[in-house]
This record gives structure tokens, C-alpha cells and sequence, in this order.
């Protein structure tokens, strides 16, 4: 693959500014928070929902970049990072959770997802499966190991309108493999499959719509910021663990 080593539009990053290995969070502030996790870390560049951090971790080099909410938005971030030579992403999330049984503040590996969002559409055809990448989804789940963190895993829905609910769809997908719901998966696995990059996700869920009794926001918040901690320890030490290993071989 040849790298467009000019400036990007969106992220405002040219060669040298990002790593192969990325961390893709949502919100800005997450995006942070991860790279506040790293021994050390540089902010890059901040555009529009786009905010940069290079850092390194355990003698890893790792970028995080925010991509907002939704496909689109996720969509661009990935192409343009892919521009400058990164090959292996996380996303690092929020997500409702579809499953009874599944509390407010679970971490959740995404091994596939629902494509009932737009973008991925136009890269690929219905028919075609939104699937994590394997290596990406075992390096999560060897840290998740190692760290002693309880995790789950399963499928995500992956929409488009977050106040709207297709009740419809949501009884065909009851008492299947779809354990959360969010707004990014299905886009980024799917622009991995098309580009050739290695995508994996995992999240923290912050709400549930199964569950009979409802907490407040200030309690969603609280068991979520606590998730958040954790996810976002699985994911570096994934992201690690895969740059060390590829360097080995």
C-alpha cells in the first residue's frame, strides 16, 4: 500500500504524526483519557469531532483518535488515518446493552455486528457480514485475561437514530447473539473488510432498555465512568501485546 503522506483534511495529521496502531473512541474526552493512560503522549491535532494523541506505551508507539458519533464520521477517520500508514484499530466505546441479564457497566468484546446503519452500505453490499477482525478480538480477550477483568462478548447493533427504536427489528433480533447497540461497529468492520485494516471493538455498557427498573443518568454515569477505566485498560494492553507480537515474528 502507498501512503498519502500530505496533511489530512479531516484530522489534520500528516506522515509521521500517527502509529500503526490506533485506538478509535467516539468522544474527544475519552480519546484523552486514554492517552492519559500512556507513559508518555503528545497532542497532535483537534478539528471539528477529530482530536489526536501520539504516545507511547510499554515501548509502543500508539495513536488515539476520536471520531465523533455515528458511521460517517468513523468512516473518515479510518481513511485517513489508513493514509498515513496505521493498519490496526480498536474502538473504544459506550453501548446500550440488548440483554436482560447484562448490567449497566459491562465490558463487552464486539465480535460482529447488525448492519442497520447507513455508511456501510456504500462500501460494501448488504449481504456482506460486519466482522471483527480475529486477531484484533483474541488480543482483547488474552488482556482482558491477563488483567483479571471480567468480560462478555457478543454482536452489536449498529444504527443510525439513537431516539429512534425500530420495535420491528428489535423482536427479530431478541434471543440472538446481540448483546449491545451502538452507533459505529458495523462502519468500522466493514471499512476494515473493504481497506484491508485489522478493526476490533470493545465497550462499556451505559444503559440497558430491557431492564425493568431504570436508573438516572447520574447513576448510568457513575457505573460507566467506572467501565470506561477498564475497557480502556484492555484495549492499550490489546493494542500492545499485537505490535510486540508482530515484531517478533
Amino acid at each position: 500500500m502507498s501512503y498519502d503522506i500530505t496533511m489530512q483534511k479531516h484530522i489534520r495529521c500528516k506522515e509521521g504524526d500517527v502509529a500503526p496502531y490506533v485506538l478509535i473512541p467516539g468522544d474527544p474526552g475519552r480519546a484523552k483519557r486514554i492517552a492519559e493512560t500512556f507513559d508518555t503522549m503528545e497532542k497532535i491535532a483537534e478539528n471539528r469531532e477529530y482530536v489526536v494523541y501520539t504516545g507511547e506505551k510499554d515501548g509502543v508507539r500508539l495513536t488515539v483518535c476520536s471520531t465523533g458519533i455515528g458511521g460517517p464520521s468513523t468512516a473518515i477517520a479510518m481513511e485517513e488515518l489508513a493514509k498515513l500508514g496505521c493498519h490496526t484499530f480498536i474502538r473504544v466505546g459506550s453501548a446500550g446493552g440488548r440483554r436482560e441479564d447484562l448490567k449497566i457497566g459491562s465490558s463487552v468484546i464486539i465480535n460482529a455486528a447488525v448492519r442497520a446503519e447507513g455508511t456501510s452500505k456504500v462500501y460494501l453490499p448488504e449481504i456482506y457480514p460486519a466482522i471483527a477482525n480475529f486477531d484484533v478480538t483474541l488480543a482483547l480477550r488474552e488482556a482482558a485475561k491477563e488483567l483479571k477483568e471480567e468480560v462478555f462478548m457478543g454482536t452489536s447493533l449498529t444504527r443510525d437514530a439513537y431516539y429512534m427504536q425500530d420495535t420491528e427489528l428489535n423482536e427479530k433480533l431478541s434471543n440472538t447473539d446481540v448483546a449491545v447497540s451502538e452507533m459505529e461497529c458495523a462502519t468500522a468492520f466493514i471499512v476494515g473488510s473493504k481497506r484491508g485494516f485489522k478493526v476490533g471493538a470493545i465497550v462499556g455498557t451505559d444503559s440497558n432498555i430491557l431492564q425493568k427498573n431504570q436508573l438516572t443518568l447520574e447513576e448510568k454515569d457513575k457505573l460507566y465512568n467506572e467501565v470506561e477505566k477498564k475497557i480502556i485498560k484492555i484495549a492499550v494492553r490489546a493494542l500492545v501485546n499485537l505490535a510486540k507480537k508482530k515484531n517478533m515474528l
